[in-house]
């Protein structure tokens, strides 16, 4: 009889999946911050080429300018931050029964011994039998957290890009 023989497939199968899941939500914070970094830089080269710069205009430049390498370092892993970019850690809020224990918003308010206690629950019984599941629940509370810190990078940068949108209506609209 093997170590998890007590632990059925489904619960052992569920934790992959969530683990998969959250991959998936940092590759996918990838993929936009990628995109929205080389729209920046797509933009910022086309105002800089194409167009006379005015007030509005140097907004614009000025705000892709330092969406370039935000969205850079939204690009890096993430996964340990130094103290001054404590701003990105998720807060932590209050566990609620109603927490759905595969989104990213609800995985960050947990540590991982609280998220092992919770899925052992969830999943019904036996993850707290090896320490193989709970280093698996480890990698997913730090690919939650990853993620977490992408995605509000994520945010950030969109609202700079978002400031050179409307520099570049100003410049048109002024021109």
């Amino acid at each position: 009889m093997s170590v998890s023989a007590h632990l059925t497939p489904e619960p052992e199968r569920r934790l992959w999946l969530i683990l998969e899941s959250m991959r998936h939500e940092v590759d996918s914070a990838d993929a936009r911050i990628a995109g929205l970094t080389a729209f920046a830089a797509a933009e910022l080269a086309f105002i800089s080429i194409l167009s006379p710069v005015g007030t509005p205009g140097f907004l614009a430049l000025t705000a892709l300018t330092v969406a370039l390498p935000l969205g850079v370092f939204a690009f890096t892993p993430l996964k340990r931050l130094p103290p001054w970019l404590q701003f990105l850690e998720p807060h932590r809020e209050r566990m609620r029964a109603e927490d759905s224990l595969i989104t990213v918003d609800d995985l960050v308010k947990y540590s991982h011994g609280d998220l092992i206690f919770k899925l052992d629950k969830y999943l019904g019984g036996g993850i707290t039998a090896t320490p193989y599941y709970e280093d698996v629940v480890g990698q997913i509370v730090e690919n939650a957290r990853v993620a977490w810190r992408k995605q509000r990078l994520l945010r950030y940068s969109c609202f700079v890009v978002g400031l050179g949108q409307f520099g570049l209506l100003g410049q048109l609209i002024w021109r």
